[in-house]
């Protein structure tokens, strides 16, 4: 293809899969919750699509533009899942992580209860901090676990 008309040749249906695509991209991590935030994600898959199509030389350095960003995008989205992780399911977790070591460790009284709580509390707040995505912390959480449960009763 001469480098020169290759925008001639790019059929418009191809475009349209990545702006659809980067519309997507955006939305994975923020859904829209109003008219406006969906007309605001519209004008950042098109600006993010149009700049890629008006600063490439050639259709494969657009598609390469396209990639780069959609990467970043998703990079983006992995350091923002924190944000949006609902602080009951860490509870449940939380809950569920004590329970475990309860059983485990053979803790009746009050006092014991509330250390169990604080350690629970601190595991899954390890994990939290250092996974890289939602994935990576329930994969953590449930590896975790598993070796809790597969650890011999100890009396305390």
């Amino acid at each position: 293809m001469d480098t020169s008309n290759w925008r001639d040749e790019l059929q418009p249906a191809f475009r349209q899969r990545f702006f659809n695509n980067i519309l997507h991209n955006l939305q994975l991590g923020h859904p829209p919750e109003s008219f406006d935030e969906i007309l605001e994600f519209h004008k950042i898959a098109h600006s993010i699509e149009q700049k890629s199509y008006a600063g490439a030389t050639s259709q494969a350095e657009y598609v390469m533009q396209i990639a780069r960003k959609m990467l970043l995008l998703e990079k983006a989205r992995e350091r923002e899942w924190r944000d949006y992780f609902c602080p009951d399911s860490r509870q449940r977790i939380v809950y569920k992580i004590m329970k475990l070591l309860k059983r485990h460790l053979d803790v009746t009284d009050p006092e014991g209860s509330q250390e169990l709580w604080r350690i629970a509390e601190r595991l899954e707040e390890k994990i939290f901090s250092k996974a890289d995505t939602e994935t990576d912390y329930l994969r953590k959480i449930t590896i975790k676990m598993h070796k809790m449960e597969n650890t011999p009763r100890r009396s305390h």
